[in-house]
Formats: C-alpha cells, sequence, structure tokens
C-alpha cells in the first residue's frame, strides 16, 4: 500500500513539475537554479524505478552484500578481542 502511494505521488510530481514548466517555464531561474531541473527530473523517475522493480535488483543486491561484508568484518573483530 505505502510502495503504490509512494508511486503514484511520484508521478503526480511529475505532472505538476512538467505542466509548470511548459506554462511558466524557466525563464526567471539564472545560474544554479537551473541545475535543479535535472535533479527534480531524476528524483522521481530514480524513485519510481526502484520502486517497481523487483525485490533483487542490483541496488538491493549491492547494499545487501556490503551489509553483509561490514558484518563479517566485526565479527572478525570481535573473534580477535576475545
Amino acid at each position: 500500500m505505502l510502495k503504490t502511494i509512494a508511486i503514484l505521488l511520484n508521478i503526480i510530481f511529475l505532472g505538476w513539475f512538467l505542466y509548470m514548466s511548459i506554462e511558466e517555464g524557466f525563464g526567471g531561474m539564472e545560474g544554479w537554479e537551473i541545475l535543479l531541473i535535472p535533479l527534480f527530473l531524476l528524483v522521481p523517475i530514480i524513485n519510481i524505478l526502484a520502486l517497481t522493480l523487483g525485490k533483487d535488483n542490483w541496488i538491493t543486491l549491492y547494499l545487501k552484500r556490503k551489509a553483509m561484508e561490514e558484518k563479517k568484518k566485526i565479527s572478525e573483530l570481535e573473534d580477535k578481542t576475545k
């Protein structure tokens, strides 16, 4: 349920951002503010991809592997101190 709500909110945000971009344009922005546009477009897209991809996508597998490596290091250090 929460996953569905998050996907819907991301889609709503993307739609709103694209609508406002078309209606208002980017005329008032200058300098570093222009760098926010790709951020506002990429973050919801990445969120939607992360939420819709399966449970074992490459990001989750990478994070699980890193967590397991850290747990192994911690257990090795605890064994050395005993």
